[in-house]
């Protein structure tokens, strides 16, 4: 009896985990954690960063508010991730919606209530953060290129609540929010591809169902070329630092994307594309320390002084 209850309570995890999709709000702590360090408080040592609990506060209410908005997500796209992720509808199967209704409720109050504990300029930051998650999955996720472009401006405003916090407005911020949003646009039209099957099917009004995968792979190559420029503008700025390095390998890799996009045509190819733009992304968000240290000499990524 004992083991049968463990073993329900491991696939109700299991199935919550997928569905807030934990590896994507990780990457998301991650990267935060990463920006604040060593892009907001460059000045600052390692142990000083830890010890200003306000920006772990800010980052808690980010992943806890992001997971709130995949549950929400999840109710509206139930029928088209049958088709298009079959795995994850499986697994998602063993918690009920009105399980998922209340842990979605109950995330987005622990998120509040950290962000009120921040400051009262972040806590109104997040309720209207709140509001626009619950919109995107309402109405905005329905519009072709409107969807994909405020699921990227959802994406990037985490990292905003950082940047009210610091009160930090450098242009070379900017330049990087920019980079990262463009990738993340790259990615959201290529995962339209993905699950084009499931979009068709039940009629979802994604760039590829409205204007074809030809036209989609063509704002696709305007969007890498754009991005390619990009890359190349960043590395002109001393305050990337070595992270140079970085956005010189992703101007090669996004090149090649530029190719091969235009010969790939099965889902799996398409998916493929995908995971490989999420690999760019993860390396970009381990690339930020290479902003304060070099990459060829690491015992300064625990400065003492």
């Amino acid at each position: 009896m004992t083991s049968k209850v463990a073993k329900n309570s491991f696939l109700k995890l299991l199935a919550l985990f997928t569905v807030i999709r934990g590896y994507n709000i990780a990457a998301l702590v991650v990267a935060m954690i990463f920006t604040a360090y060593f892009i907001f408080a460059k000045d600052q040592t390692l142990s000083h960063f830890f010890s200003t609990y306000k920006v772990h506060l800010i980052v808690l209410a980010s992943a806890f508010t992001i997971s709130g908005g995949y549950i929400i997500n999840n109710f509206y796209d139930l029928d088209k991730d049958r088709v298009s992720r079959p795995l994850t509808t499986y697994i998602s199967r063993f918690i009920s919606q009105s399980f998922k209704l209340n842990v979605y409720l109950v995330l987005c109050g622990i998120a509040l209530a950290l962000a009120f504990s921040a400051s009262w300029r972040i806590g109104i930051f997040f309720i209207i953060y709140q509001f626009l998650v619950w919109l995107y999955s309402h109405k905005l996720s329905r519009l072709p290129f409107i969807q994909n472009l405020s699921y990227t401006i959802l994406g990037m405003l985490p990292f905003l609540a950082l940047l009210l916090h610091y009160n930090n407005y450098s242009p070379i911020i900017f330049f990087h929010g920019l980079f990262l949003g463009l990738i993340l646009l790259i990615m959201d039209i290529s995962k339209d591809l993905v699950s084009y099957k499931g979009d068709l099917i039940y009629n979802y009004k994604t760039l590829p169902v409205t204007l074809g995968i030809p036209k989609t792979k063509l704002i696709l190559s305007i969007l890498i070329l754009i991005s390619i420029f990009w890359t190349i503008i960043m590395t002109q700025f001393e305050e990337v630092g070595h992270m140079d390095y970085y956005f010189g390998i992703s101007a090669i890799y996004l090149l090649i994307s530029l190719i091969v996009i235009w010969f790939i045509n099965k889902k799996w190819q398409f998916n493929l594309f995908y995971l490989s733009l999420k690999l760019m992304l993860g390396i970009g968000i381990i690339s930020i320390a290479w902003i304060k240290i070099n990459p060829l000499d690491l015992q300064k990524f625990f400065p003492i002084n």
